[in-house]
């Protein structure tokens, strides 16, 4: 799930091939869906084979999506992550369907190797996609150490370059700047995007959820102890650590911020009771909750996305809007 201006985008996971709906953040009404693969005049253009030409024409059941200003890049492949999924893969290939964000306009579509999609970024008018057939056990040093990242233009699907070894780290490639985090059973990791190279390492107990880049100067992390608050600049020196709140999802690996909020579960304000009574906006750089909402389901929640004023959760099939208690 993502937002963009007054529009949140929700990937929905489908037996035979994931589809994209678009929904208006104030309402939820839906916009536009996504249609079949199969169906793409932009495929079709492209000359791929039809459905039955074999077994690498078959679309992947399983999708991801990244919005790259006005475009957006649905993703679909199958998954290759065991080795029973890459018996059942079929040699299918990952595909990258290029969409006007508003209209559902189709703008371009590029095919690449039988791999599944480890990880996708935008930046600076390119889509990175990290991209593997045996990537190895997640979250080890061996993890897709040597898969490709393939960075395509956003404006028309063309690859621009491909970073061989780039797959670990795809928020690293042409267009980025800054720094993104990592994090592995053992340690997070800030990775200078413009260069690959690792910048600081900070050795931790336990697997670890981040937030991929920054926010006001801080990298937030989550562990199964609560979510701590450590200074990106200062090799993630920690500032802050909350027991009582544990991240809103773990269903993508990082935890939810915008505004300079961070989005998590814990109790009722200044009570020890349930511990998903609903959702708490914690300043980024203390820790401390800014407004805090009841909301029921947040232990089912399977994808969300934030604005600075509301956060939008799917949970169970639906889609819901929270807000601030002053305005809901």
């Amino acid at each position: 799930m993502d937002r963009y201006r007054d529009t949140v985008y929700v990937l929905r996971d489908d037996l035979f091939e994931p589809e994209m709906h678009a929904l208006t953040a104030a309402t939820g009404r839906k916009v536009w869906t996504s249609p079949f693969p199969r169906l793409n005049p932009e495929r079709r253009a492209a000359g791929l084979p039809g459905v039955n030409a074999d077994n690498s024409a078959l679309e992947g059941n399983q999708g991801t999506f990244v919005l790259a200003g006005d475009v957006l890049c649905f993703l679909t492949y199958a998954p290759y992550d065991t080795m029973w999924a890459r018996r059942s893969s079929w040699g299918r290939r990952w595909r990258a369907y290029g969409f006007d964000a508003r209209t559902r306009e189709a703008l371009w579509f590029h095919e690449g190797a039988a791999a599944g999609v480890i990880g996708v970024d935008e930046a600076g008018g390119r889509i990175a996609v990290a991209a593997s057939a045996n990537p190895g056990m997640a979250g080890t040093d061996d993890y897709a150490r040597r898969d490709p990242l393939v960075v395509l233009r956003a404006a028309d699907g063309k690859v621009e370059r491909t970073v061989r070894g780039g797959a670990r780290y795809p928020r690293a490639h042409p267009g980025a700047k800054g720094i993104a985090c990592y994090a592995n059973r053992t340690a997070i990791r800030a990775v200078d995007l413009a260069t690959g190279r690792v910048r600081w390492t900070r050795r931790l107990d336990s697997p670890t959820a981040v937030t991929p880049v920054p926010t006001r100067g801080m990298l937030l992390a989550a562990t199964s102890e609560g979510v701590s608050g450590y200074a990106a600049e200062s090799g993630g020196k920690p500032r802050w650590t909350r027991t009582d709140v544990e991240e809103l999802t773990a269903s993508d690996g990082s935890l939810l911020t915008a505004g300079g909020h961070a989005y998590v579960v814990g109790p009722e304000p200044g009570t020890a009771g349930e511990p998903d009574w609903g959702v708490h906006a914690l300043d980024v750089r203390t820790g401390r909750t800014v407004w805090a909402a009841r909301s029921e389901g947040l232990t089912t929640v399977k994808a969300a996305a934030a604005a600075a004023d509301v956060i939008h959760v799917y949970a169970d099939g639906t889609v819901a809007a929270i807000a601030p208690p002053e305005r809901a």
